[in-house]
């Protein structure tokens, strides 16, 4: 009898922890400050304790909903100094993500309310910290990404597919299937990221400006595989966006998305990297 109640209890505790385990990784906000590695200090502490630091990151990080809708995923690194006032300062990116993730993960850091101070022999000191903070995609955030753009006008009664075309997901608003999937570019999203590569002219005055980053246009493509209705949903800069969008212009004809067996118009959206040369 007291093996079985051993047995029955260790179950439900597997079960719990497989339970809590299943929340942490459904948070779309996630951070770890990097371990104290310096002697003889007792490092900088977020009031509340380290735990209640990240659940601030959490409630208060936003996901760049442009970021959501092409389903964009990744981490960033960054320090900051908290001074003998226990006031942040010197916030510096030293890994960035994305500029709509990184000013996000900034606004955040800057607008922290007031540390406990580092000590060193019982005097505060500044602290530099470290910190990685994760943007992970959730269903909940997924369900969000696949709202419609624009309601489809009746005539055409078009499907919305509100993601970069090729990337697979197992939960979209059309269901991948031989009956059902979305327009694809061809020879998949590796393909065409190359064929941005290859054929972009990256504006001069971009570059003395030291602009980069990401131009995105919804854009439609017909059940012919024809671009039509090209759309900027997140421009970057003037002579930027119109790079972008002369490339898809240019684009050959996509691979139409099939509904319930059938090819149909949908739309799509386009991410166009602009990275600097090094």
């Amino acid at each position: 009898m007291i093996f079985y109640m051993m047995r029955k209890t260790l179950a439900l505790l597997i079960i719990l922890f497989s339970f809590l385990n299943a929340l942490q990784a459904q948070e779309p906000i996630t951070a770890r400050l990097a371990p104290n590695s310096i002697p003889n200090i007792a490092p900088a502490q977020f009031t509340g304790g380290e735990n209640n630091f990240y659940k601030y990151l959490s409630d208060n990080i936003k996901y760049p909903p442009v970021l959501i809708k092409i389903k964009l995923e990744g981490s960033l690194d960054l320090k900051f100094t908290i001074d003998k006032q226990g006031k942040v300062k010197n916030i510096e990116i030293i890994r960035g993500f994305d500029p709509d993730a990184d000013d996000e993960v900034l606004r955040v850091v800057r607008t922290m309310p007031a540390w406990i101070p580092a000590k060193e022999n019982e005097e505060t000191v500044d602290y530099i910290h470290h910190l990685t903070v994760a943007f992970t995609l959730t269903e909940g955030l997924i369900e969000q990404s696949e709202k419609p753009v624009e309601e489809p006008t009746p005539e055409t009664a078009k499907t919305v597919v509100p993601l970069i075309a090729e990337q697979p997901q197992e939960d979209t608003a059309l269901k991948e299937d031989n009956l059902n999937h979305a327009p694809k570019f061809p020879g998949g999203t590796e393909a065409m990221e190359a064929y941005f590569k290859k054929n972009m002219k990256y504006p001069k005055r971009a570059i003395e400006y030291g602009i980069e980053g990401r131009v995105v246009f919804n854009l439609e493509i017909s059940a012919e595989g024809k671009i039509s209705n090209i759309r900027l949903f997140k421009g970057l800069f003037y002579e930027c966006n119109e790079e972008a969008y002369y490339l898809i212009k240019k684009m050959p004809d996509w691979i139409p998305g099939i509904k319930d067996g059938k090819p149909a118009a949908m739309q799509v959206m386009v991410p166009v990297a602009f990275t600097l040369p090094k």
